[in-house]
């Protein structure tokens, strides 16, 4: 039998959206080159229907009462986050974002984002930004490894999955070095204090949670500002199946409105996850009221080893 899951992206209208950045001595073209495309990111926002707050704090974990350490926002004047009625939201972003590179090189993004919410919630910097009934992206930008001890990365992941009634309703994206090649003469190192170094623990929460992944060396951050825009604003990358699949039987396509489909080659334009047993798509983002259809063959229907060897498409 073939299966069809039918999944309508409907976007959620209220959006909390926090920005996690390492503020150390190494971090001062990435912060710029975050504020110089963050109009592609704030885009999805403005003038748009959603209810929306975007707050910043820093990897800096010091004991310190500065608003932006601590999991404490970063403040301009009296706006601790932007919503849509801050009257200058990229330049109050630019200003809050441009953190400096003067924080600790025990750079803990992990704690960060745990401190700002779970722990600093109701405080008077924080007050109001975090709401329980609205979707959460947490966003961490950092050239080094995650040194955070309290909580365990088991412990956070864990906390993140279970912050809402649905799952989905929380993403972790990582800008950070994603693994040892060398790109823009940069390599990253493993397991050390140099810069740059291999963010592995922030990858592990992002594939976990699910976000996106963009690695810090790139010189050109406009896809990823604009890929982040659209996953912060509600609109979902990635599909879960309702049943485990027999893989090569997979077939996607979206049904954008009566009159435009779209089919979708795996590992090409979408990957196939089966550890979340979802699908993902690769550059695509259906649009808001689209329908995404996902035909397969589940794999408790077959028993015979001839359909898992022959890729037959079960149709």
């Amino acid at each position: 039998r073939v299966r069809e899951d039918v999944i309508t992206q409907v976007v959620k209208p209220e959006v909390d959206i926090l920005w996690v950045i390492d503020n150390s001595c190494s971090m001062e073209e990435e912060q710029t080159t975050l504020v110089n495309n963050f109009d592609l990111f704030i885009s999805y926002f403005l003038d748009s229907q959603l209810d929306w707050h975007i707050g910043v704090t820093s990897t800096d974990m010091r004991d310190s009462e500065v608003p932006g350490n601590n999991g404490i926002l970063r403040s301009v004047g009296e706006i601790k986050f932007i919503d849509e009625n801050t009257p200058d939201p990229i330049g109050t972003f630019r200003e809050m974002a441009t953190l400096g590179t003067s924080g600790s090189g025990n750079e803990t993004g992990i704690g960060a984002a745990y401190s700002t919410i779970a722990i600093h919630d109701d405080c008077e910097h924080n007050k109001d930004f975090y709401r329980e009934e609205a979707t959460l992206s947490i966003i961490t930008i950092s050239d080094e490894e995650d040194y955070t001890t309290d909580p365990g990365i088991n412990e956070f992941i864990s906390w993140l999955l279970n912050l809402k009634s649905d799952s989905e309703d929380v993403t972790y994206s990582s800008i950070v070095c994603l693994d040892e090649s060398v790109i823009n003469g940069y390599k990253c190192a493993v397991g050390s204090y140099q810069q740059p170094s291999l963010g592995s623990r922030y990858i592990s929460v992002t594939n976990a949670v699910g976000g996106i992944l963009w690695d810090v060396r790139e010189y050109d951050w406009a896809p990823v500002l604009d890929q982040l825009g659209l996953q912060a604003a509600g609109l979902k990358r990635e599909y879960f199946l309702t049943e485990v699949p027999i893989v090569s039987t997979l077939e996607v396509y979206v049904e954008e409105d009566e009159d435009t489909v779209y089919s979708f080659k795996q590992d090409i334009d979408y990957t196939y996850s089966q550890t979340r047993n979802s699908i993902t798509f690769i550059t695509y983002i259906p649009p808001q009221y689209s329908k995404v259809h996902i035909e397969y063959v589940p794999l408790g229907s077959y028993y015979g080893q001839d359909i898992f060897d022959s890729g037959d498409s079960g149709n």
